[in-house]
């Protein structure tokens, strides 16, 4: 699938979410930042999008930012959504998950907490809403199907960027900005890791049919001419059955 078809499919996901969540109660709002930390992971095909859209430019601009953030403890995935969806499908173990999570503030927020490339932020952050307000328990409280819904949402965005790669949105970041970034950690671990087509959906069976209807209803979602459920028939193939 050439680039450009996947950015607007990735840009559909992001639309049809956004429309959706709307309707769902959340203590969050502008200025609301405990969960915009160092920790966010997000995909290469993600990352793109950030660049090569009207914010790419301020991204660039902060790119010593970025690579100073990569020096520090930051959270980085051993697996991607996919290879963990496929370990549990098969009932088989997974590399052992070591990373730390960092206490640094996300490097797009300003100083009155909002996000300074919001409208192209990527999953991660869009999936993060609370019925509890954060920075008083200390944690979000989240709607059970909720969560399980934006699990599948990882995985189709993974399914869309398969032969790409995931890891912490730092990384991905640094390493499609290079070679400043990318020489600079030749003689390092490989910090990212491959993405892989969609193996199954991990959905409860109480939600099944809450999970089928909003598939369908993305499937019919329009890309251009076609559909997302067109276009990316495996993942709505594997859910209608």
């Amino acid at each position: 699938m050439e680039d450009d078809l996947k950015n607007q499919c990735l840009k559909a996901i992001y639309t049809f979410y956004d429309d959706f969540v709307v309707g769902i109660p959340t203590a969050c709002g502008p200025g609301c930042s405990t969960c915009c930390t160092v920790n966010v992971v997000a995909t290469s095909l993600e990352g793109r999008y950030m660049l090569n859209s009207p914010a790419g430019e301020r991204i660039t601009r902060l790119k010593q930012d970025l690579c100073n953030a990569a020096d520090t403890t930051i959270y980085r995935p051993a697996s991607t959504t996919n290879q963990i969806a496929l370990a549990c499908l098969d009932q088989s173990a997974l590399p052992p998950d070591y990373s730390e999570h960092g206490d640094g503030k996300c490097v797009f927020l300003n100083s009155d907490g909002l996000c300074t490339v919001y409208e192209y932020r990527p999953f991660a952050c869009r999936a993060m809403s609370s019925r509890d307000v954060c920075r008083l328990g200390g944690e979000a409280g989240m709607d059970p199907f909720l969560v399980s819904l934006n699990l599948a949402l990882y995985q189709v965005i993974e399914h869309l960027d398969h032969g790409g790669s995931s890891g912490n949105l730092i990384d991905v970041l640094v390493d499609l900005m290079g070679p400043t970034g990318q020489d600079r950690r030749k003689t390092e671990k490989q910090l990212t890791v491959l993405n892989m087509p969609l193996p199954g959906f991990l959905m409860e069976s109480e939600y099944s049919g809450r999970f089928r209807a909003f598939i369908r209803r993305l499937g019919r979602f329009k890309v251009g001419a076609s559909s997302l459920g067109e276009i990316l028939r495996e993942p709505f193939e594997m859910a209608s059955g």
